[in-house]
């Protein structure tokens, strides 16, 4: 998205659960009630992203779009586990490719129309994670760079099948993007895949499900199997195209939950909170804060249970200061007859 475009926009309100009648098939795909979750929280997905992109403009601040994004969507999903939360909101800016979002506290920054912003957030449905992503900019110089990823996207994800080897739809996704290039003070640069980063399976409640999916060819022998999940992402950089963990964590992820006792009662209450409203799925700070009137940010007491070892962080990833990122992403449904792209939608 790099022109603002007027997208068809239907109500922020609860999204009603629909229901299926046996044997029903819906395209090809027998429908069933893990697909019937996946394809309402797609739709929130959509909505949501479409009720955004209608709004977005230089000048709003990261905190806005955050708000606006998280807030749509616990109106959609309501009732869900975390109000159909499925990770925190990445609102990476021009060299951070992932991982940053706002923690409570954090100075504003502003949307400014030379940078390239990439929007990535999830919904889910009783644990079915619906992941997508887009990136904006106002700046037709970048264009190009959006659209390195945006084609490479489209490519990965006609390669994917059934049996078909991660590594072969990193071939394809590189040769999209090695391709490209464009002109910035001049200097023509080459447009790059970001190696160090993948597409990736998501099971239930997990958002990073065990298999990695390349934007570069390699030796991995995974295969995509039939009734599986899939995040089809691709990153697209005119850095150095690897990416290196930034400071100002804000995505946390529950993973030992047991490890250690914990006896600091603000940490003991957020390690509560987590158990009983996020479990597995990513959150950051701002999540916990909805959930308790603490009288200072959770945001310490996180930092405390990683350190410990029972959250995992997820820092904010950077390619070279003064580089450019772009990403697309799509959440894909295979199975042995097809395949549906959950996310799609009229915008991408």
């Amino acid at each position: 998205m790099s022109e603002k475009q007027k997208l068809s926009e239907l109500p922020i309100e609860l999204l009603e659960k629909v229901g299926h009648k046996p044997g029903e098939v819906i395209g090809k795909t027998l429908q069933t009630d893990v697909l019937a979750n996946a394809r309402r929280a797609a739709e929130a997905h959509r909505r949501v992203r479409y009720h955004l992109q209608n709004n977005l403009r230089p000048g709003m601040t990261l905190s806005e779009i955050c708000s606006l994004v998280e807030n749509s969507t616990t109106t959609l999903l309501k009732g869900e586990l975390n109000d159909g939360l499925g990770f925190p909101t990445g609102v990476s800016l021009n060299d951070c490719a992932a991982h940053y979002s706002v923690n409570p506290g954090d100075e504003e920054i502003f949307l400014k129309e030379t940078d390239v912003l990439k929007v990535d957030f999830g919904t889910h449905v009783n644990g079915v994670i619906m992941d997508s992503a887009f990136t904006v900019t106002w700046d037709p110089k970048m264009n190009k760079l959006l659209e390195a990823s945006k084609e490479a996207t489209e490519k990965g994800i006609k390669t994917m099948g059934v049996d078909v080897c991660v590594g072969e739809i990193g071939r394809e996704i590189s040769e999209v993007i090695n391709s490209y290039e464009l002109m910035l003070d001049g200097k023509r640069v080459p447009i790059k895949p970001v190696m160090n980063l993948n597409g990736h399976s998501i099971k239930p409640y997990k958002i990073h499900g065990g298999v990695s999916i390349p934007l570069v060819e390699n030796d991995d022998p995974d295969r995509l199997e039939a009734d599986g999940f899939y995040a089809l992402e691709t990153f697209a950089t005119t850095g150095n195209g690897m990416v290196k963990d930034g400071p100002n964590c804000s995505h946390f992820m529950l993973t030992n939950p047991n490890k250690f006792m914990v006896s600091n009662p603000k940490n003991v209450k957020v390690l509560q909170i987590i158990k009983k409203h996020i479990k597995t799925l990513p959150f950051s700070a701002r999540f916990i804060d909805r959930h308790y009137d603490f009288k200072t940010s959770s945001l310490i007491s996180l930092k405390n249970l990683a350190m410990l070892g029972l959250l995992e962080p997820y820092p904010p990833l950077h390619d070279i200061k003064g580089s450019f990122v772009s990403q697309f992403e799509h959440t894909v449904y295979l199975n042995e007859e097809t395949k549906e792209i959950l996310t799609r939608g009229e915008d991408y």
